[in-house]
């Protein structure tokens, strides 16, 4: 037993109220009794008795009235499993990623999880405060609100095309709730607890915050999907030009080795299709494509999991772009233009009519004013380095390149890199340095060991750059040594005219940054909004195409495909959840017990309506006792009345 309002117990003051009016109800003044009077002594005494039990009585029952309202007004309840709880500070981390709109029994897994939120939420109170955590959208705002606008957050979650990280997520939460000025605290973690949605090795432990987390036991669901889907090899093809995608038939779990049918979809026509089982990989024939971007994507039959049985692609297809090179770019930029010029990717062209300009060294750079793009390779030789700083200079780049001795091999990183880059190594390089005051110019494409390493921007003759901290020659990386080369070569010769990398792909729910001219990005629901000032749309949670644009022109299209972590359905064992989860984890696999186990802090069911109830009890009793008099006859009264002040017997 205990009360939640402590300071209301100072109310019991008030009880003083009724002893002191009783106290000064007995007091009385001198009696002399006259012998005459003498007689009706026995009769007083007959009933003094009788008076002073009712005058008793009445005050135990205003000390009862007063001191049960007290207890109702400090909130007084008996401890045990009642609903009632002291005010918490709860963080509902809601699992809305990909995976949770698997379809399972009579709805979704999602579907299961809001019932779960709800229920928790009829629990709550106006004095708690709660935070709704949506796993699938990090970028979200979540801020403390009363029950029914959690309720409302609650019933408004949809499933997402995205990934969920739990661990960032419960890191999220309890850093919510630790700030909460409330002494309870707790977090309700509802998800189907996909190994996928914790990567890396177990954190650090998070203390003994309580978390209620929801793990039904449930065998392994089996899954299909498509995987990986490429246009023309990594290089789309030109105007009127025949190409072929491929795309990867997958399989998570327990599945069945019967063969999946893959569909290529454009314009809303189904235009190709093939078939295969689980782990091929399929060749779906593009048709002739025509001039600006070709947006399409491959579907399968649809299964529990149906947002991974479709995939998007987006590419520009163009004239072949016109390649001038500037200084001596070396033997490996040669061969790979002359790959390309061989098959029609590109064509060797003047300077004065290029779309872009290989500049080795920054060779040339000053006369290169009429080009739409230009590509600077860093020379192989440092001592060459003023020279190629003061050209970057005089043409309005704001990056030097500069000797670096510390400089080791390396891989190159990006998010997403340029095609031909995946798994590059680099030898040496110079090191990239952002002039002093420009931090808001050009844009990081590529990094070495957390140094830029391909930069690009726009300078003051208003064509674009890319800048390279190496050479492109098998000294310096193992580009020239693959077939990566001609990749890279292809994508560079198509910046002058593409703002992103063609066929350029995002994964949902992950950060997707507008090209420098975009204005406005339409999303595949078609909704269209003003790019703020980061240059970056964050809310990716749909698949699908987002076009960037200019006024009304389409500056490029992005094709946004779900995580592939997110087919395999396949749960984290519950011996490995603790691990990951923290100490104040409480698992709840049965239904009827979750409305049992949230709020930790309970403290049983509190007692106010009851004692309201006695309160009203009592005051009625002692109004009717009041009400009946002295207790006498009532012909005798007289015999028995007092004065004010001295008494006449």
């Amino acid at each position: 037993m205990g009360v939640l309002n402590t300071l209301f117990l100072a109310a019991a003051a008030f009880g003083a109220v009724p002893l002191l009016l009783h106290l000064f109800h007995r007091q009385q003044g001198a009696r002399i009794t006259f012998p005459a009077l003498r007689y009706l002594e026995r009769t007083e005494r007959d009933h003094a008795h009788r008076i002073r039990t009712r005058q008793t009585l009445l005050l135990v029952l205003r000390l009862a009235a007063v001191g049960v309202v007290v207890l109702a007004g400090a909130r007084l309840y008996l401890r045990g499993d009642g609903p009632a709880h002291p005010p918490t500070a709860l963080a509902i981390i809601l699992d809305n990623s990909l995976s949770s709109g698997v379809v399972g029994g009579e709805g979704r897994a999602l579907d299961r999880l809001r019932d779960l939120a709800l229920e928790a939420l009829e629990l709550a109170t106006e004095e708690d405060r709660i935070w709704v955590i949506r796993a699938g959208e990090p970028w979200t705002a979540a801020f403390p609100v009363g029950p029914e606008e959690a309720r409302r957050r609650v019933r408004e979650t949809t499933v997402v095309d995205g990934a969920s990280d739990l661990p960032a997520a419960l890191a999220r939460a309890r850093e919510l709730v630790s700030a909460s000025p409330l002494r309870h605290r707790e977090i309700v973690l509802l998800s189907d607890l996909q190994a996928t949605a914790f990567p890396g090795p177990p954190a650090a432990a998070a203390g003994d915050l309580p978390v209620v987390a929801w793990a039904p036991a449930a065998s392994p669901t089996g899954n299909r999907g498509l995987g990986a889907l490429v246009v023309g090899g990594g290089l789309p093809p030109m105007v009127g030009e025949r190409s072929v995608l491929t795309v990867e038939l997958r399989g998570w779990g327990e599945v069945a080795d019967d063969e999946v049918t893959a569909r290529l979809v454009l314009d809303g026509r189904v235009v190709a299709v093939a078939s295969g089982g689980p782990g091929t990989t399929v060749a779906l024939p593009l048709p002739p494509a025509p001039p600006g971007w070709v947006m399409g994507h491959v579907e399968t039959d649809p299964d529990d999991l149906r947002a991974d049985d479709r995939r998007f692609f987006a590419f520009r297809a163009s004239p072949a772009p016109g390649v001038a090179v500037s200084g001596d770019a070396g033997s490996f930029v040669t061969e790979a233009l002359g790959v390309l010029e061989t098959g029609g990717r590109v064509r060797r062209a003047p300077a004065s009519d290029a779309d872009l300009v290989l500049a080795a060294g920054a060779a040339g750079l000053e006369a290169l004013t009429g080009v739409a793009a230009v590509a600077i390779l860093a020379p192989a030789d440092p001592v060459l380095l003023p020279s190629v700083n003061r050209r970057l200079r005089e043409a309005g780049i704001p990056w030097s390149l500069e000797h670096d001795a510390r400089t080791q091999e390396a891989g190159v990183e990006g998010d997403p890199l340029p095609p031909g880059l995946e798994g590059a190594r680099v030898i040496h390089r110079f090191a990239l340095v952002r002039t002093p005051g420009t931090d808001g110019a050009g844009r990081v494409l590529a990094r070495v060991g957390n140094a830029p390493w391909l930069v690009d921007g726009t300078d003051r003759h208003g064509r674009r750059y890319l800048l390279l901290a190496s050479p492109l020659d098998s000294v310096s990386t193992s580009l020239p040594l693959s077939a990566a080369m001609i990749h890279f070569i292809d994508w560079l010769a198509g910046a002058g005219t593409v703002p992103l990398p063609p066929g350029a792909a995002g994964t949902a729910g992950r950060p997707l940054p507008a090209p420098r001219d975009a204005e406005t990005v339409c999303l595949p629901s078609g909704l269209e909004i003003p790019l703020d000032g980061s240059r970056t749309v964050w809310a990716t949670g749909e698949a699908g195409h987002y076009a960037f644009l200019a006024g009304d022109s389409v500056l490029t299209s992005v094709a946004v495909n779900p995580p592939e972590s997110e087919s395999d359905l396949r749960p984290l064992p519950a011996s490995s959840l603790r691990d990951q989860v923290g100490t104040g984890l409480r698992i709840v696999d049965d239904p009827h017990r979750w409305s049992r186990e949230v709020f930790t802090s309970r403290r049983g069911r509190e007692l106010v309506p009851f004692l309201l109830g006695a309160a009203l009890l009592l005051l009625f009793v002692e109004g009717v006792l009041a009400s009946s008099g002295t207790w006498t006859r009532p012909g005798r009264r007289a015999a028995t009345g007092r004065g004010e002040g001295h008494g006449i017997a």
